[in-house]
């Protein structure tokens, strides 16, 4: 009688979690994701945000140049930005692995301690290293290296140092273990074979985390897409994503059902962009 009251509990258990982790998610995720979509169709209104009247104006908008140039300018700036993390965090972790132990735990503090700090620290750190009157400029100038130095930010570099910045320590933490566990041997093969020491790690070591380095490209392209204080401190207006040009319409215009009209295409951009390159993933493995 007991362990069938034990069994019970344990079958029970299970799914009151499931069903209270899926109650969490209609509140947090669907519920407000169907609002949104539900006032991408109405009409703007200065007076109520927004007037309960079924149109298409709101995405009809988007089709216009300066929506679609916005569009490719964030899907550009975003991809480039979760590669060059990626490229950077897996060849700082593979420099890191054969360090010291205690230098290992150095660096491994120093990018726990990056972590903490938030996107606004970060933006207007960088702004301070990149100006002209107390940044990096000033050094160089200070140092004959820079004859006319000027500041840095705002541009397209300054975005997207921070934007790397954001997502490098994420990547390297998510790298290490798997790094610095991996099987040695099969490089050391590869040399005793005659690659070149130099070679290895683009012939062997690479091909072996390919996978790994394609999911978490895809994980930084997805959470820089929605990154929205380094392109307005650090990137110029022509350097703006179209998360800065949603928050404008939205709260900057009042106008609600445009913003979430922009909001949507672009979560359907994103899907459609993850679900082609995980099945392109897919077929490459099968191959």
């Amino acid at each position: 009688m007991v362990s069938t009251g034990r069994v019970a509990v344990s079958l029970f258990v299970p799914r009151l979690l499931g069903i209270f982790a899926f109650a969490i998610l209609c509140v947090l995720f669907v519920s407000p994701l169907g609002f949104m979509v539900v006032v991408s169709f109405y009409k703007a209104d200065p007076m109520a945000f927004y007037q309960e009247t079924f149109t298409w104006e709101n995405y009809q908008r988007y089709f216009s140049s300066f929506y679609l140039n916005v569009t490719l300018r964030t899907l550009w700036s975003t991809a480039l930005s979760a590669v060059i993390v990626v490229v950077l965090a897996f060849t700082a972790m593979l420099a890191i692995v054969e360090l010291s132990r205690r230098w290992q735990l150095f660096w491994i503090i120093l990018l726990l301690s990056m972590m903490c700090l938030s996107e606004v620290i970060v933006g207007f750190s960088w702004l301070i290293l990149l100006s002209e009157s107390a940044g990096i400029p000033r050094l160089l100038g200070a140092l004959g290296l820079w004859d006319n130095p000027r500041s840095l930010s705002p541009s397209f570099g300054a975005m997207m140092i921070g934007l790397v910045t954001l997502g490098f320590s994420v990547v390297s933490l998510v790298l290490y273990p798997q790094v610095a566990g991996r099987d040695k041997s099969v490089e050391e093969a590869a040399r005793t074979l005659g690659t070149p020491p130099y070679l290895v790690p683009l012939y062997v070591t690479l091909p072996i985390f390919m996978q790994t380095l394609i999911a978490l490209t895809l994980t930084m392209f997805v959470y820089l897409l929605g990154v929205f204080v380094m392109p307005v401190m650090l990137g110029r207006p022509k350097d703006w994503t179209m998360t800065v040009m949603i928050s404008d319409k939205a709260l900057g215009d009042g106008n609600l059902p445009l913003g979430a009209a922009l909001a949507v295409v672009m979560l359907i951009i994103t899907a459609v962009l993850l679900i082609v390159s995980l099945a392109f993933s897919r077929k490459r493995t099968a191959a």
